[in-house]
């Protein structure tokens, strides 16, 4: 027999795994951006956020009540999502896209500070080895029709060694 006290806290540990599930709902909106795209990606995505929710979910049950599932459990989840969302949903999306486009912003200067010397790199060596992949390439083509040279010669002695017999006899 479960006590109030008990069934209290585990309500109250149901509302704040909601209130994670509502966090990680809010982060898996703005990572997967609000442009239509592929929908193989958007299925990915959309898997990851159910394994995460279902993650915290377990969590909360095992945590806090040994896995066994009541109706207030549900109940509690559900508060712990709305209570989020309508109270801090606003301000932690917008918390979330600004930390989102800075992360963004540092990687495209800092990737682009370590890729130019690369880039230089690149640059400096790609005109003498394209040239020299067109030379190895053209000699390439000469020595395949090379190879095939023997196939040739006995491909045409076969071809014309009746017209080259007639041509001995008559002389």
């Amino acid at each position: 027999m479960e006590t109030v006290q008990f069934q209290s806290f585990v309500f109250m540990f149901t509302v704040y795994a909601g209130i994670i599930i509502g966090i990680l709902y809010d982060i898996y909106r703005v990572l997967k951006g609000s442009r239509r795209g592929d929908r193989f990606i958007t299925s990915i995505w959309d898997v990851l956020f159910l394994a995460a929710a279902m993650l915290v979910v377990l969590w909360a049950l095992f945590s806090s009540n040994y896995g066994d599932i009541r109706a207030y459990v549900f109940i509690g989840f559900i508060v712990g999502f709305f209570l989020y969302d309508k109270i801090l949903g606003r301000i932690a999306v917008a918390l979330f896209l600004f930390v989102k486009k800075n992360v963004v912003f540092f990687f495209k200067t800092t990737n682009n500070l370590f890729v130019l010397p690369f880039q230089f790199l690149f640059n400096l060596l790609w005109h003498p080895l394209s040239r020299f992949w067109q030379y190895i390439t053209h000699k390439r083509v000469r020595i395949s029709k090379l190879k095939k040279l023997p196939a040739v010669i006995a491909h045409d002695s076969r071809k014309y060694y009746k017209l080259i017999i007639s041509k001995k006899k008559k002389r």
